[in-house]
């Protein structure tokens, strides 16, 4: 069966995580995504450590089932090439600096000159607009600004940098849902469109519940000290006697119930909701039984019951884990696993494990496909274009 999006052409033109990540989305779900390269470098991630064989690991699980051309967008052969395959793809995504590929002459309003239906999305991190538009960052400083780093960090201590990229991985997911949405548009129309994805703006929506609490009550969200933070003893990390952890996430009153009996403890299940003065004594309370047992085994003995706890487990225990590899969240080329597999699971479709392309493995052969004969692509790669 082929997938939602077989047929569908993608130009990816920008470099390392938050663009690579939506377009392999894409690519796992059937699009054709043509990276389009400097030539001689590539995509800056295919220099990145761990080597393997020597390729970068990064690429090899960020960049699979897409093809590469190089193009030196810098030169005006490649810039009018890029032109030309505008008018044979669906949609386009770039993550340079704002007004930079306006400035070679292939922005959006050059490029929807020679394709009205092309969708066009630009990730950057503060936006294509607005007073830090040419700021230079990455997804420290994004979820900064955001105020998201803010409330990352201990009660009264220093936020702490969080282990994944929210807004780089946040900004690519959002990208891949408008460039989605505007693609269905533009077969319906025929008109597509400019899509602007700020980092920055992805990291402020995903702030949802401190944010509505905030402006609802004017009240400063504590770090660390609120319902879903750590603040409250139903949701935070506890140490089990052998030093691993549990995540306990009982918010509804009858799992946090059900977890007090569980430990015998069926008097805190009144004091859920009790203030932040109450909740240090109930945490400790429940601290000190964990602490009687080693983590697997208070993992036994919970289960079956409906308490909303789990397993902290380390990045090898994750991979091991029996539901995320029943889930097949391990992605894997020609037999050999290099990273995370597609979150998005779509009925009849397995994405196809491709490997991730050579530098400008698939140059002659996009070209052909967008209609430049033999004699000009020679002619593209003798001026240097290519």
């Amino acid at each position: 069966m082929s997938g939602p999006l077989d047929g569908v052409r993608i130009l990816d033109l920008t470099r390392l995580l938050p663009g690579g990540y939506c377009t392999l989305l894409l690519a796992d779900l059937g699009a054709d995504v043509i990276k389009v390269e400097e030539p001689g470098r590539g995509d800056y991630v295919r220099l990145m450590p761990p080597l393997v064989e020597g390729d970068s690991a990064f690429h090899l699980a960020l960049n699979r089932g897409k093809r590469s051309v190089t193009l030196n967008l810098k030169s005006l052969e490649g810039a009018a090439t890029l032109r030309r395959l505008a008018r044979w793809a669906d949609a386009l995504v770039e993550s340079f600096r704002p007004g930079v590929l306006d400035e070679l002459g292939v922005g959006y309003p050059a490029l929807a000159a020679e394709n009205e239906r092309l969708v066009y999305v630009a990730i950057s991190g503060y936006g294509q607009d607005g007073p830090y538009r040419d700021r230079v960052g990455h997804d420290v400083n994004y979820v900064g600004v955001a105020g998201a780093l803010a409330l990352n960090a201990p009660p009264g201590g220093a936020p702490i940098v969080p282990p994944v990229q929210v807004g780089d991985l946040g900004g690519g997911m959002a990208a891949a849902v408008g460039l989605v949405a505007c693609l269905d548009e533009a077969r319906r129309t025929g008109r597509g469109r400019f899509v602007d994805i700020a980092m920055m703006d992805v990291a402020f929506s995903w702030l949802q519940i401190p944010v509505a609490t905030y402006l609802a009550t004017g009240e400063r969200p504590r770090p660390g000290g609120e319902w879903l933070t750590g603040g409250y003893a139903f949701y935070r990390v506890y140490e089990a006697g052998d030093g691993r952890f549990l995540a306990v996430g009982a918010v509804e009153p009858k799992f946090w119930q059900a977890f007090c009996e569980a430990l015998s403890l069926p008097e805190l299940a009144a004091e859920q909701a009790a203030g932040p003065e109450r909740q240090e004594e109930v945490a400790a309370r429940v601290g000190a039984v964990l602490a009687t047992r080693p983590r697997d085994e208070w993992l036994a003995r919970l289960e079956g019951l409906e308490t909303c706890v789990g397993p902290v487990n380390d990045l090898p225990e994750a991979l091991d884990d029996p539901q995320l590899r029943h889930r097949g969240m391990v992605a894997s080329v020609e037999g050999r696993p290099v990273g995370a597999a597609s979150p998005i699971r779509v009925s009849g479709w397995e994405p196809q494990a491709r490997p991730a392309p050579r530098l400008g493995e698939h140059t002659e052969q996009v070209l052909a496909e967008a209609g430049l004969a033999p004699e000009e692509v020679a002619g593209l790669r003798e001026g240097g274009a290519l």
